[in-house]
């Protein structure tokens, strides 16, 4: 259903309101849960080319300021963190990392070593049982770091449109949890910090600074992925959702140099019917396709067996690449036959096929098509917008709790395509399943819907 634009800005609001004082930037903030999937019960911060600040308690007390060549180790205590400085140890709820003047976080945890624009809060996840690390990271840095992590081509206009669609996608993201908006792996969009970035990446984000992708006033599901195969997918036909109208199926001929723009695999047959059975119930002795959409992608197949079943081809292909690996079943654009005592399959395209395929916005670069034109072709009658990071306040980190009073939202005006670009505010998500924040394939995506790569575009997301 539509969503106002008041509740647009609310969102807005809601991203910006998460900002250190401390440690203002032009940009607005984007709160990412780094680290998350490693779970740490200690890190050690070190100060590299300037001066970092350490609070503790959220309070506006420095509790140590570190020069460059020192450090501070912050560990899990229980349900506390023990912040050990230069000048001694002590107990809190959070610790806070502010850096000066433009300097850096750099932060080590066993094999892992990262280096952080922005600020730093950590304390305890207790329903992981370790300590949660947040960088509170300027929009721009972020998206310098996370194109250069989803999109490894050089073509300019293909990493200008990957740019605008990641920022779209992290300031959608916004509000998505009290504590953060983003995590920084493949449930969301994979972000590693500067040492990530690279100069083309930099020269893309800055060159589209604070321009987002629109429908009608507001953002739009940042949806991509690897190779079309020559067709892209309409929403409906990969997951149980209502038609989104900006996301149709459409030719695409600008994927044809993709190396996954047709390939065949194939499967042991007497493996796959087994892992079909423990997914499914029942033993399975073989299945069908019994439906397409006109695009050519598989819609649904039947399984014959104890339980005859009909799934939907995403449930299937999930089967499929959990057993055998995620190039086993590249796309739902497929087809099967049976030889001997393996399937074998032949398909075309690589990924959920929604959206943008990476290597078609590579081809199109490479044909002198602008980033405007390639967003265009992936996104019927979208239009680039300006978000608005000047209509909000920011607040303290050593202050700011997640439900602080919020301004009253004002109207925005609704973008209008091939005019000059208008500032809107970001937009919650649509009420789509939100079993994770990035969902398994079988289930609809999370409307933080994003990249499904391979190779190169490096890798998928189940």
């Amino acid at each position: 259903m539509p969503i106002s634009c008041s509740r647009l800005l609310i969102a807005s609001l809601f991203l910006t309101l998460t900002l250190p004082l401390r440690a203002q930037q032009a940009d607005p903030i984007v709160r990412v849960y780094v680290l998350s999937r490693v779970a740490p019960q200690s890190i050690t911060v070190r100060a590299t080319d300037g001066p970092l600040t350490v609070y503790a308690n959220r309070d506006n007390i420095p509790v140590h300021t570190l020069l460059p060549g020192e450090t501070v180790t912050i560990d899990r205590v229980g349900d506390r963190v023990r912040i050990t400085t230069p000048a001694g140890a002590m107990q809190a709820t959070v610790g806070e990392v502010v850096p000066s003047n433009g300097s850096v976080v750099t932060i080590r945890t066993g094999m892992h070593r990262r280096v952080y624009h922005g600020a730093l809060s950590v304390e305890i996840d207790n329903g992981r049982r370790a300590m949660r690390l947040v960088n509170y990271v300027p929009l721009e840095d972020y998206v310098a770091s996370v194109v250069a992590g989803e999109y490894p081509f050089n073509e300019m206009e293909g990493v200008k449109a990957q740019a605008v669609l990641a920022r779209t996608y992290a300031l959608r993201a916004a509000g998505n949890h009290d504590a953060y908006d983003l995590v920084d792996d493949t449930r969301a969009q994979v972000y590693e910090g500067i040492e990530k970035e690279t100069d083309v990446t930099r020269t893309a984000a800055e060159a589209t600074r604070g321009q987002v992708l629109s429908y009608r006033g507001e953002l739009v599901e940042a949806l991509y992925f690897s190779s079309s195969g020559g067709h892209t997918a309409s929403n409906e036909d990969i997951w149980n959702t209502r038609p989104v109208p900006y996301l149709r199926g459409r030719p695409d001929p600008y994927d044809s140099a993709a190396p996954d723009h047709r390939w065949s695999t194939s499967a042991s047959t007497s493996e796959l019917l087994r892992a079909l059975g423990r997914r499914f119930g029942g033993s399975v002795s073989g299945f069908e396709i019994t439906r397409r959409a006109p695009s050519g992608r598989v819609l649904s197949v039947r399984l014959r067996g104890s339980r005859s079943q009909t799934v939907t081809a995403s449930q299937f292909r999930s089967v499929v690449t959990s057993a055998f690996g995620s190039r086993m079943l590249r796309s739902t654009h497929f087809s099967v036959e049976r030889r001997g005592n393996r399937y074998v399959f032949n398909g075309r395209g690589f990924g959920h096929g929604v959206g943008m395929s990476q290597f078609g916005a590579r081809g199109q670069a490479r044909q002198g098509r602008s980033y405007r034109d390639i967003l265009s072709f992936y996104f019927t009658n979208t239009s680039i917008d300006f978000h608005d990071s000047a209509l909000v306040s920011r607040p303290n980190i050593a202050t700011n709790t997640p439900h602080r009073t919020r301004p009253t939202p004002r109207a925005e005006a609704h973008a209008a395509p091939q005019q000059e670009p208008v500032r809107i505010a970001a937009t919650p998500l649509l009420p789509a399943p939100r079993a994770t924040q990035h969902a398994s394939i079988e289930s609809a995506p999370t409307w933080s819907g994003r990249a499904e790569t391979s190779g190169r575009p490096r890798r998928t997301a189940w």
